[in-house]
């Protein structure tokens, strides 16, 4: 990656193009800095893959509002560089959510089950 990692809170991008939700830096009000990062990595126009670790925190309805605005207005651009999303979750429950709501992107997103099945799965993506 091109840009320095210094400039990215809410992605982790430390191991690119796997793309990881920092849950620790979800808090009210970081949907605007999750967008910027987002930008960023659409504007280096390099392929990634985004991660989500066993999402449990809860976001605002305001900051999921806006993220899911800002997914809906990119969602052509986004799936040009963005090979798609990855949730790795162990709760059977949690996975029907995960698989429901991330259909409504148009970005392709599997559920898995551990962070080796979401490794071959961005190999595989990326190699596409």
């Amino acid at each position: 990656m091109q840009q320095t990692t210094e400039t990215f809170t809410v992605l982790n991008v430390n191991h690119f193009p796997m793309v990881i939700l920092n849950q620790q830096a979800v808090s009210d009000g970081y949907a605007d800095q999750w967008a910027q990062e987002m930008k960023q990595l659409m504007d280096q126009g390099e392929p990634f893959v985004m991660v989500y670790d066993h999402m449990r925190v809860d976001e605002s309805d305001a900051d999921r509002e806006r993220r899911s605005r800002w997914l809906i207005q990119h969602r052509k651009t986004l799936s040009q560089i963005c090979r798609g999303m990855i949730s790795i979750e162990s709760d059977a429950q949690r996975c029907e959510q995960l698989v429901k709501m991330r259909k409504l992107f148009g970005i392709q997103h599997q559920v898995v089950s551990s962070e080796p099945y979401a490794l071959a799965l961005i190999q595989q993506w990326l190699a596409k």
